[in-house]
């Protein structure tokens, strides 16, 4: 009946361990917007995400100046011109900055969502990082530059689309039962471990419990590891096609962080799972009698 008791708890914790990985990074990281921010942050440097965000803020830039100004008011050779004022835009000292605050006002939007805060959620509509302000920059500088009136470049949204929010909206229970699992899945399955060891016979077959109980974290890591990929990849297609480059930058990085937790979880529980093994054999070693 111990064997059973301390293997059926074995079962459970091990069971615990990919929804407890999921919802302390959940809680930690997603649903801080500091939290959130500084892990998104360092993409500021990323070159790929600053080439990215020049062509589509160049592009919306040429197309407004295209739609708006008189041919005869362009400079030859404006799509150069664009570029090249983008690039200084997005190499500058602000955008750091730009990028921090972008995706707090981002997140606020996430949290008003998955919380059910109010704000109405639009069928079609995405939680978006607005590049708006690097447009009006862009264009407000070539408008000084070529000496264009002010009125024949107006600003214009520009989004960079991250969720759906209808699909936030589908989710947002089982969002709000993962948080709220982020403080109580640990505490159990602590439970169910110290069940385990106390419920198996003898020092043997405690340590074996033990083992049996990391292993099942190196499992659930690599549950974990395994799923991450392809959830990453059924969000970003829920993005516009040509926009999910971006958006998988984004996502990417912060999912970064729970195959980072997921993948100690797999190497410390093989460590700690071998080292309680080898203890179990050592310490059920007999020594013959006659022997010292």
């Amino acid at each position: 009946m111990r064997y059973v008791l301390a293997a059926f708890a074995v079962v459970l914790s091990t069971l615990l361990v990919p929804i407890g990985i999921t919802a302390t990074w959940l809680s930690l990281r997603v649903d801080r917007t500091e939290a959130y921010v500084d892990t998104v942050a360092p993409l500021a440097e990323d070159p790929e995400l600053r080439d990215a965000l020049a062509e589509e803020v160049a592009d919306a830039a040429i197309a407004t100046l295209e739609g708006n100004v008189p041919l005869g008011l362009l400079p030859d050779g404006v799509d150069n011109v664009v570029r090249r004022s983008t690039t200084d835009v997005i190499e500058s000292d602000d955008f750091p900055e730009f990028w921090r605050q972008a995706n707090a006002d981002a997140h606020q939007e996430f949290l008003a969502i998955v919380h059910d805060r109010g704000d109405t959620v639009v069928a079609d509509g995405y939680v978006i990082v607005d590049l708006q302000p690097l447009l009006d920059d862009v264009l407000t500088d070539f408008a000084a530059e070529f000496g264009i009136p002010a009125n024949l470049v107006p600003s214009t949204p520009l989004p960079l689309p991250v969720v759906r929010e209808s699909r936030l909206e589908e989710a947002r229970g089982a969002y709000q039962v993962l948080d709220g699992l982020a403080l109580w899945v640990p505490l159990l399955w602590a439970g169910l471990v110290a069940l385990a060891v106390l419920a198996a016979p003898g020092i043997r077959g405690r340590l074996r419990a033990g083992a049996a109980c990391a292993v099942g974290v190196a499992i659930g890591g690599g549950l974990v590891l395994l799923l991450t990929s392809p959830v990453t990849d059924a969000v970003v297609e829920q993005v516009e096609p040509q926009k999910q480059d971006l958006a998988r930058l984004v996502i990417e990085v912060v999912v970064a962080n729970l195959d980072n937790t997921a993948l100690t979880a797999v190497i410390g529980g093989l460590v700690v799972g071998g080292v309680l093994l080898v203890g179990s054999l050592v310490g059920g070693r007999r020594v013959p009698a006659g022997h010292p």
